[in-house]
């Protein structure tokens, strides 16, 4: 079972406990099933057939529900990405510490992004080719970073954590199927520590790119092409249009 729906047992059957004990403890309103008026014998027996109910009926419901779903459905910024990724934060599982990297680094791309474009207009106007191209730049990468989180969502949709914790508490048999499996699951986990990797290193070349705009108080466009954080970076762009 897997940490959210033991939550969301726990926090349930608890609401259920902790109002019966307000309707029949002595220390508080003190119903009872058999003595009373009337209408506290009904409310006392109400109570506890809801209980009951609601306990079959909402319990069946959790363990039955099926947690898998498309994290990417409906995003279209990294910010509905750090909207989804704090959603599925804090489950215990073997994501949670690549979800806090995205999110300090979503976080942290959009302090530098802002940061640069500050720059660029202290020393071009918003309509020359210098700055153009620096937005340019920064458009793609930006672009780059949202497609590798959406496939990082992606992966963490189709991972089957409780099956994997499963697999890491008991020992399965050393079979070919179970081998596969296993391996299978490295491959994601192994996919999103790239993934977050690339991220990581996309932030470095934004550093450096920052760096070098600051030496300069003016460029021509030929510059602006051969600066070695700009060669990265179209290097950079190069490639994820490859591989998209």
């Amino acid at each position: 079972m897997s940490p959210k729906k033991k939550r969301q047992l726990i926090m349930f059957n608890g609401v259920i406990v902790l109002i019966n004990i307000l309707l029949f403890s002595n220390a508080f309103l003190g119903f009872a099933l058999f003595t009373g008026t009337a209408l506290t014998i009904s409310v006392a027996w109400m109570s506890i057939l809801g209980s009951v109910f609601a306990f079959i009926r909402v319990n069946s419901l959790i363990f039955k529900k099926d947690e898998t779903r498309l994290l990417t459905k409906g995003i279209q910024s990294l910010e509905d990405c750090i909207s989804v990724f704090e959603e599925v934060i804090h489950n215990g599982d073997v994501f949670d510490e690549n979800i806090q990297k995205n999110i300090e680094q979503i976080k942290r791309f959009r302090r530098k992004h802002e940061t640069i474009k500050d720059i660029l207009l202290q020393k071009f106007s918003a309509d020359e080719m210098s700055f153009q191209k620096f937005n340019d730049v920064l458009h793609e990468v930006e672009k780059i970073i949202y497609l590798n989180v959406r496939s990082i969502l992606n992966k963490i949709s189709a991972f089957d954590i409780e099956e994997y914790e499963e697999m890491q508490r008991y020992e399965f048999k050393g079979d070919e199927f179970s081998q596969e499996k296993k391996d299978i699951y490295n491959e994601y986990i192994e996919f999103v520590n790239s993934a977050t990797n690339t991220n990581e290193d996309i932030l470095l070349k934004l550093d450096k790119m920052l760096l070098e705009i600051s030496r300069y108080n003016s460029l021509e466009d030929g510059d602006i092409k051969k600066l070695p954080a700009i060669i990265e970076m179209d290097e950079l762009i190069k490639n994820a249009n490859l591989y998209k």
